[in-house]
């Protein structure tokens, strides 16, 4: 991990100097290309539009999206990796690409570290736990005594091997000194918790706090530090767990080498979008919460990230190829 912080702080080196410096006025002066390794309509491909129609504006030079979906972010991750260094090719995407991937991936074709400069992070997203209705729990606490004395028989779904929703599981379980069955699935979670095919299941907070308040499963807890205005009576994860909590997030990142100033003036652009009434609105409106970080502010954060997942994966032998 000493050699991980080294590079990653190496990585950094030129851009936050940036931050000192003036902005090239001259950028951009050609279109600009936002890649989201996401499909098109989910939560990262709609924000990156966002930005995109504000960018456009500002800079007075279109920004369009290009979505390169596939192998957990990758194939986007990989092509922005090796696109020339010059700001005209900027990456829009989430944190399990830098944090998971890399130790989930024996090969991959690019280095998260090396390859990739961070400019900001936009906004964090929050889980929350649900379970069938009619388990005999009412938080994750309950639910935890209840799989220490039925071990490997409570089951919990996820969106599949190493995502967050499986990874968080393994954390639990290895913090709490509990064993669970772990059910991958493509989709159709919450309703076989529903149905009690499997117990419960870590959903992010746009799709999983309407279900929790629809009464058709149990709010068992949320992953933010504290209890959240939304769901007042579900306990945060850390009050069952000490010291575990889990937010998603999505950022931006450009290709390592791209001039400091160009840096500079995305992560001042981005910062100023992301603080503007309406797309506070908009961020809002996907249960999430607006975030604005310096370069280094958010190498760190990938840095502390990378470590934690690093040590449950390398733990639990999850590798995906």
């Amino acid at each position: 991990m000493k050699n991980f912080a080294r590079a990653l702080l190496a990585g950094l080196s030129l851009a936050t100097l940036a931050l000192a410096a003036p902005a090239q006025s001259s950028y951009p002066t050609r279109p600009v290309r936002i890649i989201v390794p996401a499909p098109a309509g989910t939560g990262p491909d709609v924000m990156a539009r966002l930005y995109a129609e504000h960018l456009g504006r500002a800079l007075g030079q279109p920004f369009t999206v290009e979505n390169k979906a596939g192998a957990s972010g990758n194939i986007g991750a990989e092509f922005v990796a090796k696109a020339p260094a010059d700001g005209y090719t900027i990456f829009y995407a989430y944190n399990q690409i830098p944090t998971m991937n890399p130790h989930l991936f024996s090969k991959l074709g690019y280095d998260a570290v090396k390859d990739l400069a961070p400019v900001t992070q936009t906004l964090n997203t929050a889980y929350v736990l649900l379970g069938n209705k009619d388990l005999p729990v009412k938080d994750l606490a309950g639910m935890l005594d209840y799989a220490r004395k039925n071990p490997g028989k409570v089951a919990y779904a996820s969106y599949g091997p190493g995502t967050a929703s499986h990874l968080v599981f393994e954390l639990i379980q290895d913090n709490a000194k509990v064993q669970m069955l772990h059910v991958p699935y493509k989709q159709g979670q919450v309703t076989d918790v529903m149905g009690g095919q499997v117990a419960m299941v870590f959903e992010p907070f746009p799709s999983g706090v309407p279900f929790a308040k629809s009464g058709k499963v149990k709010a068992l807890a949320v992953t933010t530090e504290k209890r959240v205005a939304d769901l007042p009576d579900v306990p945060a994860m850390n009050e069952a767990v000490p010291g575990m909590n889990l937010a998603g997030w999505q950022g931006v990142w450009v290709t390592a080498g791209t001039p400091p100033e160009v840096i500079t003036r995305l992560n001042s652009e981005f910062i100023r979008i992301t603080r503007l009434p309406e797309m506070q609105k908009r961020i809002a409106d996907f249960a999430s919460q607006p975030m604005t970080t310096t370069p280094q502010e958010m190498a760190q954060a990938i840095q502390r990230e990378s470590e934690q997942w690093g040590k449950i994966i390398k733990a639990r032998h999850i590798v995906l190829d």
